[in-house]
C-alpha cells in the first residue's frame, strides 16, 4: 500500500505542478488534445492494462505479487479520478434533463458514475486484500466482484476513449 500511495502521491504533485504552471491546456503529445488529457487518457490505458496482468498474475497463482500490482494501480486511479477526471466534469454539466441525452454531456456523466462504482469497488477489494478492513466487512465473493470490477475498469477505460474522441477529435 506503501508504494500505491506514493505513486498516487506523485501523481497529484505531478499534476497540481502542472496546474500551477499553466501547462495544463498546453499542447498534447498525442495530437489535438490538451496534456493533461493526453496524460490521462496514456495513464489510465496503461491502468487498465496493468490490471489485466494482475488477473493473469492471479491465474498463475503468484498472489503477492497480484496484490502489490492491483494496489499500486487502483491507488493510482484514484489519484487520477481525484486531480484529472473529477475536474474534468466542469465540462459535463448539464443545464437541463434534456442535455443527459447529447453525447458530449450524457456520455462523460455515465463514465463518471460507472467509474464511482468501480473505483469503490477497487478500493474496497485493495483494502480486503491488504488485511485493513475489518473481517466482519470481507466479502465472501470477493472473485466474483474481482471480475466485475476489472470488467468495470475496461468499460470506463473504453467510454474514456471515447470521450477523448469526442472531446478532442469528433
Amino acid at each position: 500500500m506503501l508504494a500505491g500511495g506514493a505513486l498516487a502521491l506523485a501523481i497529484v504533485a505531478f499534476v497540481l505542478g502542472l496546474r500551477a504552471a499553466g501547462k495544463t491546456d498546453a499542447g498534447g503529445f498525442l495530437g489535438p488534445a490538451s496534456l493533461l488529457s493526453d496524460l490521462n487518457l496514456t495513464l489510465e490505458v496503461l491502468l487498465v492494462l496493468g490490471l489485466t496482468f494482475g488477473m493473469a498474475l492471479a491465474r498463475r497463482g503468484r498472489i503477492e505479487a497480484h496484490r502489490f500490482n492491483q494496489t499500486v494501480w487502483v491507488l493510482v486511479n484514484a489519484a487520477l479520478v481525484l486531480c484529472i477526471m473529477v475536474p474534468s466534469l466542469q465540462n459535463a454539466k448539464p443545464r437541463s434533463l434534456a442535455d443527459l441525452a447529447t453525447l458530449s454531456i450524457g456520455l462523460p456523466l455515465l463514465h463518471a458514475a460507472l467509474g464511482a462504482l468501480t473505483l469503490a469497488a477497487g478500493l474496497w477489494l485493495v483494502l480486503q486484500m491488504n488485511d485493513v478492513l475489518p473481517q466482519r466487512w470481507h466479502t465472501a465473493k470477493w472473485k466474483t466482484l474481482m471480475r466485475l470490477t476489472l470488467t468495470g475498469y475496461w468499460l470506463v477505460a473504453l467510454l474514456g476513449i471515447g470521450i477523448y474522441y469526442l472531446w478532442n477529435v469528433g
